[in-house]
């Protein structure tokens, strides 16, 4: 193939060998030497030896590792066994069939970067379909020639639709890099088959959402939370539930199939509280025994601490930041007042969920927060359950960062 060489330091190859999956590109020299964006480069040591297979991302400043055999030369040979081997594992995890007489269904993560060998993409499966994410523009290439062997691995495997067509129907293409988290539609384009529809039902543990690929960034359904979401039940069978940034609703739809008394959903959009109901009208709950609040999360809380509210299970599930409207939100700065606020509306001996998504933030420093949280509001806990991202979410041992998803939850005393 003859790919470009780039040569690395000692502490470079040190790193690479405790199996650190990136490298920061402007530690490599200037100019860079890496080349086009997406681009396989040989990364050789001072005495010109193999180390390792990349591809160069500058958008975010990073080398992306993607082997350290030297007869894995990326191709489409090598991506065609890297996506057989991702499906492999879905399949041992019981989310894609194992024989072709049953058809692909539900939603879930195929593909999750360096964990499975494609850095810089990201695909889940919902239904029918594949969403792919890229991690900037100049992958876009790079994520069409991992969607291409994701089609060949698919059909080696004799994945199908329920009508019998090959599996899957389409894969849709979504650029999530720098800025991609403003309002508006995300630049996306179909790389591989069919156009999803603007919406469709796709069922997760039996129960059916409604999900929009086309209309902007998120889906509606995060495949991340899929366990956690049937977890949930053990803490919100007969309580009084407050769900805050809500969202679509999907853990208002489990706490209510639980068997919740009430669940009130909280989040500042009217339109994705319009879409909580019709996922509760979906799993066959009737909404109008439930409450839907369009409100700043923070201005609930305080308000209903001052009419005397109280719920056997709070749950908080923040977004890493937010800049809607005049409601900024940052999880570095206002995580242990959200704690504290929540706090103050769980029923003695009842429970408070946290759920944090932050790459940001390390282990030690979302706990140090939860636990400023838990001191200012005076009231003792325990912590009875942690939890991270589930089975289908590989990543590299050495890269700690990657492991972005804190479930936290405890019993309030």
């Amino acid at each position: 193939m003859g790919l470009p060489a780039v040569t690395l330091t000692p502490a470079h190859v040190a790193e690479l060998e405790r199996g650190v999956p990136v490298l920061a590109i402007d530690d490599l020299g200037d100019p860079a030497p890496l080349g086009a964006p997406g681009r396989p480069v040989e990364l050789v040591d001072s005495a010109g030896a193999f180390v390792a297979w990349a591809i160069a991302d500058p958008e975010n400043g990073v080398a992306r590792v993607l082997s350290r055999d030297a007869d894995d030369e990326p191709g489409d040979t090598s991506l065609r066994r890297r996506l057989a081997a991702a499906i492999s594992l879905r399949q041992r995890l019981g989310l894609f069939p194992d024989s072709a007489d049953r058809p692909v269904a539900g939603a879930f993560r195929l593909l999750n970067g360096e964990g499975d060998g494609v850095g810089g993409v990201l695909a889940d499966v919902f239904g029918d379909f594949v969403v792919q994410y890229v991690l900037a523009r100049g992958l876009r290439d790079w994520g069409r020639r991992v969607a291409e062997a994701t089609a060949a691995a698919s059909s080696d495997a004799g994945l199908r639709c329920d009508d019998g067509a090959s599996w899957p129907r389409g894969i849709l293409q979504k650029v999530r890099g720098k800025g991609s988290a403003r309002p508006g539609k995300s630049v996306q384009s179909v790389v591989w088959g069919e156009e999803p529809p603007a919406s469709f039902v796709v069922e997760e543990n039996g129960t059916p959402f409604e999900i929009h690929p086309i209309a902007g960034l998120n889906v509606g359904l995060f495949t991340d939370m899929r366990e956690h979401r049937w977890r949930i039940e053990r803490y919100a069978r007969g309580a009084r539930v407050l769900n805050t940034f809500a969202y679509t609703g999907s853990l208002s739809v489990a706490a209510a199939l639980a068997g919740a008394r009430e669940v009130v959903s909280v989040d500042l959009s009217s339109g994705v509280l319009k879409w909580a109901r019709k996922n509760l009208e979906l799993a066959g709950v009737d909404p109008a025994r439930h409450r839907f609040e369009v409100s700043d999360t923070f201005r609930f809380l305080r308000d209903a601490a001052g009419r005397g509210e109280r719920f056997g299970l709070v749950i908080l599930d923040p977004p890493t930041y937010s800049a809607a409207r005049a409601a900024s939100w940052s999880m570095r700065k206002d995580l242990p007042e959200l704690i504290r606020c929540g706090l103050e509306l769980v029923s003695p001996g009842g429970f408070l969920w946290f759920s944090g998504n932050s790459h940001g933030l390390t282990d030690a420093e979302i706990d140090s927060r939860l636990e400023t949280g838990l001191i200012a509001s005076g009231r003792g806990a325990e912590l009875v359950e942690t939890g991270g991202l589930p089975p289908d979410y590989p990543t590299p041992a050495a890269w700690p960062a990657a492991r972005y998803l804190r479930v936290r939850v405890y019993r309030v005393r």
